[in-house]
């Protein structure tokens, strides 16, 4: 079918690029949009929840610890009593360390409230801090008869101001809950919130027994906490605006919550009495679920709530809980989020005002360029300035254009106009031979193949270079590349046909990085075989080439051809000059750069080429160890290379020497110091820029 004869349902351009660009980032921007949607919404809660945690961290560490620290109180005390260490025999000894704990607590644990020690003698020494801040204490004697109580006051800087003394005792401290629990458990443990009998306040008790070495009970030391104390440290925390922190235990009753005083209640109050519903519906998800932290929705609204476990006694716990509203953590942040919304669409029609005005003034020109291909199909070819633009490559085209009418008004002299109408009318799509592709190129080949050759037998020979074609052609192939031929000791491959391959140039670097270190490992076994090894060059080239079936009727071969074949067979025989394994060329590196370590080799004219190219050395992959600093290597060869190149030969040899001072091995940077010694002597021409040519195949 004749291709000026196609007939189907067409848009404009500028229509098409607009449609199909306004899709694309339309879909772009709300995708988005909706993923940064999504991953706030999906981020919200954990955000929220880490907000919450730090604000409340230092507060429950602080209650924690003064817990643990009268614990600890309660146990050391008893521990020095069981060493002897503290006679409590001696009451006055008894009274002033009980004194001294209750003073040096005031800072470090101040929810301590008093300190009992009882033994099962009815011996009660007491240390309390009272309302004024200041410490009373009382001993009851029971050891001596009469039996009597002494009660000491004293003033806020610890001076006795007032003792009073009775015989009349109604308080027998072996009778009370906590003494009687200790009693036993026979353990350090800690008692369900209880009324003092003495102040009548709320309070818990963390308690230690004492035991005679014997075994038998001596006595119970005993450190109170009060609940209003418990309360106002709670209120002092501040989550969020509208947050709530208290302690509750395992069956609903208040320890303490902000502003419930309940010193003089009978019993402890309930949560569910409180008139707080979405604290209520956070503590019964938590007995249900046991999840220290969740996200929990009442009336509408999402609550955040922390539960950590705070103390155990039996089949009782306390609970640290905290409740704030989401809302209190995630205002700021849905503001920021809707701003960056509303950036994001408004950069997003800014974006398609901006490309719709580029895209009027590429299309215009190509419309202008259309009118005239239209004129050329009825050889109409008046001679008319090219069309102006800004994009160098309608500029190409509406140059080629003109040029065609140039070259078609002069075939119209040998042409009648006619035929040439008729010709274009009709003109079929052919193709003959070969098919153009984008090839990458590799040819390797054996350093000194000859005279290893003549030193084997034959039949050796041919086994060791079909191990040596098996290895590499294996290596090749698994990196998806086509063996083309193999050519006496050479290798022959290419990668994008027959199949098209993604990222070609880098499959192809990966086959000779690869084969170069398989090559390393079997020169060393042959050579303990007594083998000899083959050392390997290799050339890679990238660019267009004829591919197909070539040959005659009775014999084809699918093979590559084309000046990008012969270049990457000279790039191969250009590793001798150079003392290198891999040479890839200008084309090739600027595809691989990023992702190998390569170092520029020389700006060269291969044999039968007339423009010079930049060659450069396939070293490693990016993150491969190579035992020297490659940056500074490069940076100094570029120094060297820039003086090399204007004529500047003192200074390219300081450069030079530097390189081979970082790299002691290396072969390139000597070249070019013998070079730059050989131009000294022999200067090129003012106009020479660094072109070195390569006459060798």
């Amino acid at each position: 079918m004749s291709i000026f004869k196609l007939r189907t349902s067409n848009v404009s351009l500028r229509f098409s690029i607009l449609s199909v660009f306004f899709t694309l980032l339309i879909i772009a921007m709300l995708s988005l949009i909706a993923l940064m949607h999504y991953r706030f919404v999906k981020n919200m809660t954990s955000i929220s929840f880490d907000f919450m945690q730090e604000a409340s961290f230092a507060a429950f560490q602080q209650i924690t610890e003064e817990m643990a620290t009268a614990e600890s109180r309660s146990a050391s005390t008893a521990r020095l009593i069981q060493l002897s260490v503290i006679d409590p025999d001696n009451l006055e000894e008894m009274v002033a360390y009980t004194t001294d704990l209750i003073l040096s607590e005031s800072i470090i644990s101040p929810s301590i409230q008093s300190v009992y020690w009882a033994d099962e003698n009815g011996t009660f020494v007491m240390a309390e801090r009272t309302a004024n801040n200041t410490i009373s204490s009382e001993i009851i004697n029971r050891s001596k008869l009469p039996a009597s109580s002494e009660y000491i006051y004293r003033n806020t800087n610890g001076q006795i101001i007032k003792t009073i003394r009775s015989f009349d005792l109604n308080y027998d401290p072996r009778m009370r809950p906590w003494y009687l629990t200790g009693k036993i458990l026979k353990k350090t443990a800690w008692m369900p919130a209880y009324r003092y009998q003495r102040s009548g306040f709320l309070g818990t008790s963390v308690l230690t027994p004492v035991f005679y070495p014997s075994g038998k009970l001596h006595g119970i030391v005993n450190l109170n906490i009060r609940l209003d104390y418990l309360r106002r440290q709670v209120e002092g925390i501040n989550i969020s605006p509208h947050g709530i922190a208290f302690i509750v235990d395992s069956d609903g009753k208040i320890i303490a919550f902000p502003k419930v005083i309940q010193d003089r209640n009978s019993t402890l109050l309930n949560i569910s009495s409180l008139p707080y519903p979405w604290v209520i519906q956070t503590f019964n998800y938590y007995k249900k679920h046991l999840s220290q932290k969740f996200l929990l929705n009442y009336a509408g609204k999402n609550y955040l709530a922390i539960y950590k476990p705070l103390l155990h006694f039996g089949s009782h716990e306390w609970f640290i809980g905290t409740v704030a509203p989401q809302d209190d953590f995630t205002t700021e942040l849905r503001k920021t989020h809707m701003i960056t919304i509303v950036f994001a669409l408004i950069m997003l029609m800014l974006s398609i005002a901006i490309v719709s005005a580029l895209i009027s003034n590429t299309v215009n020109p190509l419309k202008t360029i259309t009118n005239e291909i239209k004129k050329i199909k009825n050889f109409e070819l008046e001679d008319r300035p090219p069309v102006q633009s800004h994009i160098s490559e309608v500029v190409e085209i509406a140059q080629a254009i003109h040029s065609m009418k140039q070259g078609l008004r002069a075939f119209q002299k040998y042409v009648p106009a006619t035929l040439v109408r008729q010709l274009i009318q009709v003109g079929e799509a052919a193709q003959v031979g070969g098919e153009k592709k984008s090839l990458v190129i590799l040819f390797s080949d054996i350093q000194d193949f000859s005279m290893i050759a003549e030193q084997m037998l034959p039949d050796q020979l041919m086994q060791h270079i079909c191990d040596y074609f098996e290895e590499l052609s294996r290596i090749i192939v698994a990196n998806q590349g086509t063996i083309d031929k193999y050519i006496g000791d050479a290798i022959m491959a290419f990668w994008g046909a027959p199949l098209v391959a993604s990222q070609p140039a880098q499959h192809a670097a990966n086959a000779a990085l690869q084969c170069v270190n398989r090559l390393r490992a079997l020169n060393a076994e042959w050579q303990k075989m007594g083998k000899p090894i083959l050392h390997t060059r290799f050339g890679l080239n990238m660019g267009d080439a004829i591919v197909g079936n070539l040959g005659s009727k009775e014999r084809l071969n699918y093979t590559a051809i084309g000046d990008t074949t012969n270049m990457a067979s000279r790039l191969e025989g250009a590793n001798k000059l150079y003392g290198t394994q891999i040479i890839v060329s200008e084309s090739m590196y600027k595809i691989i750069k990023e992702d190998y370590i390569l170092r520029m080799l020389d700006y060269v004219m291969l044999k039968g080429k007339s423009e010079a190219i930049f060659i450069y050395e396939l070293i490693a992959e990016k993150h491969d160890p190579i035992p020297y600093d490659i940056a500074t290597y490069n940076s100094y060869f570029a120094k060297a290379f820039m003086a090399y190149q204007h004529h500047y030969w003192d200074r390219a040899t300081k450069y030079f020497t530097f390189c081979s001072q970082i790299y002691p091995a290396d072969r390139v940077a000597p070249v070019f110091i013998k070079r730059c010694h050989y131009l000294q002597v022999n200067p090129p021409a003012a106009d020479w820029n660094g072109i070195w040519r390569l006459n060798e195949k």
